[in-house]
């Protein structure tokens, strides 16, 4: 009987240093925090809210990593789905009607490349460049 008991107990030992390795490399869902600086940790999802306090943002991390982001309507209905690699994307801002008020493309987490602004009914008002997240001269 004591040798069944040392072997369970190595075996569970064994099971919760596993777990405890799978939460601290940030895979383990639900892991998701955000230190002092701002910098994500950890796996899980982050929600941003409409004023009215339906879902606008829903962003997804990895590892710490921004992997997704899905954008709503105060409605629910999806006004897109991103992916991210590298922090790299397409991201949106949305009005507190549900309508894009810029799509902007993310290098590193900084605005580089085209930002297309549009007015409260769907109309292109303006595109302009960005370079390392200032706007490009000229534009």
């Amino acid at each position: 009987m004591k040798k069944r008991n040392r072997q369970f107990l190595l075996s569970l030992t064994g099971i919760i240093a596993l777990l405890l390795m799978w939460s601290a490399s940030g895979y383990m869902p639900g892991t998701l925090y955000f230190d002092t600086e701002g910098e994500s940790h950890g796996t899980g999802t982050r929600g941003y809210f409409y004023e009215s306090g339906e879902l606008k943002l829903e962003d997804r991390y990895i590892a710490g990593q921004l992997v997704e982001e899905t954008w709503y309507k105060p409605d629910g209905s999806i006004v897109a789905i991103e992916q991210f690699r590298d922090e790299s994307g397409v991201g949106y801002y949305l009005r507190e009607d549900g309508s894009v008020r810029v799509k902007m493309t993310y290098v590193h987490g900084v605005a580089h490349g085209p930002a297309t602004y549009f007015s409260a009914d769907g109309r292109i008002e303006r595109v302009v460049n960005f370079i390392e997240g200032r706007e490009a001269p000229g534009e």
